[in-house]
């Protein structure tokens, strides 16, 4: 026999898996894709890549040039605030640029 309790536990649970798969799907129409540049041609964003170091450079590299290598004027921080930071960073976290990016 089925109880008031489990009918309304099983429309629930219904409504929610209902829900769940709306929101993605609504997820998944929404990705708008790669988008196009003012002359109307599609442009893929390629990922940023450091460049490879030449065998006959010093490879090891201080924390504070490694950190200061990331600024970038996006950043809006001035030179001079970015290698404050950096030394505060530096300071309370000495292995964070000693890893690779």
């Amino acid at each position: 026999m089925t109880t008031g309790f489990s009918i309304f536990l099983r429309r629930t649970m219904t409504l929610a898996a209902v829900a769940l798969t709306a929101v993605g799907l609504t997820a998944f129409l929404a990705d708008p894709g790669p988008t196009p540049d003012t002359s109307g041609q599609i442009v893929a964003q390629a990922p940023v890549v450091p460049p490879k170091k030449n065998s006959t450079e010093q490879v090891d590299e201080s924390a504070m040039t490694r950190c200061m290598d990331t600024w970038d004027r996006a950043t809006q921080m001035s030179k001079e605030e970015w290698r404050e930071s950096c030394k505060r960073s530096i300071r309370e976290n000495p292995g964070l640029y000693t890893k690779p990016f």
